[in-house]
């Protein structure tokens, strides 16, 4: 059987080894317990075993486990030689970046610019996705740092930016009207702005029909603009051919969001403050100062 090893994969497995224990192996490594989770369980799908018990809260080795240590050191140790005759952790750094599309055009353009020059030797690496999609993947240890989009009670310590949420419709279609149902173009599942529609409508007693699904925002935009239902989204992701629907004074009110500039739990980077300093000002420089959304 052939197979790639992820050499992530083998580095948990053996930290989780020597600790005997999931959690602390994640404190050992500097990722969260659902990502050295993960990183085990895909590699005892990759090899068809499995290599952990759970025994009076210990975590212990099975055969197939004890049979792979070697291997795995061996794996290992080639693995940081070769980093070490090409110096590639003193010369080239990667920093994953995970940012919701409806400003990432503008911003990336900006962190992109001010790294090649600041920071040469940190390679980036960006997700663009909504923000229960860039959750997940904080929680799972595939994002370094990100902007998250969440409502204010939940955003933590002092927002990067305060927002406000509006809904949307074509600047030349069919408004909707108080007893009627209110067709809705939204993303799919899972977005936090859908849930949140769907949820207020709900709460007003207001008849609905989602007509239209997306899985980005220019055809969110596209299908608005077409009269075919109306949406929610963030102010500055309006666009073109989108009106504000605020005269419309039976659709239900909607709540403050913030922006917070979220970083992985031991994510402790030479260059941490200053690409977080890199952000801010791109931030800054695109939508001005913080706290008037």
């Amino acid at each position: 059987m052939r197979v790639n090893l992820d050499i992530q994969s083998l580095r948990s497995f053996l930290k989780v080894a020597q600790l005997g224990s999931f959690t602390r192996a994640a404190e050992a490594l500097a990722l969260t317990q659902p990502a050295i989770s993960q990183q085990v369980r895909r590699l005892e799908e990759l090899l068809g075993v499995g290599l952990f018990v759970r025994d009076n809260r210990q975590v212990l080795l099975t055969l197939e486990g004890e049979r792979l240590i070697g291997y795995a050191q061996q794996i290992l140790e080639v693995n940081d030689k070769v980093g070490g005759l090409f110096d590639v952790s003193r010369t080239q750094e990667s920093v994953m970046l995970g940012i919701p599309e409806y400003f990432s055009e503008e911003i990336l353009q900006r962190v992109i610019a001010a790294l090649a020059v600041e920071l040469p030797s940190v390679r980036i690496g960006v997700k663009v996705a909504r923000s229960l999609v860039l959750a997940q993947a904080f929680n799972e240890g595939g994002i370094d740092i990100g902007l998250m989009i969440d409502e204010l009670p939940k955003v933590a310590g002092e927002p990067l930016h305060t927002l406000s949420l509006k809904w949307l419709g074509g600047e030349h279609g069919v408004m909707p009207a108080q007893g009627q149902e209110v067709l809705l173009a939204l993303f799919k599942a899972p977005c936090l702005f859908r849930s949140l529609a769907i949820r207020r409508l709900e709460e007003s007693g207001i008849r609905w029909r989602c007509v239209y699904e997306s899985e980005d925002l220019v055809s969110l935009r596209s299908a608005v603009q077409a009269g075919v239902g109306v949406t929610l989204l963030p102010w500055f992701a309006q666009g073109q051919g989108l009106k504000k629907l605020e005269p419309i004074g039976f659709l239900p009110e909607l709540p403050r969001f913030g922006v917070e500039l979220r970083q992985r739990v031991g994510w402790q980077p030479w260059y941490r403050s200053q690409l977080l300093t890199i952000i801010e000002n791109a931030w800054r420089a695109e939508y001005g100062v913080p706290l008037k959304g």
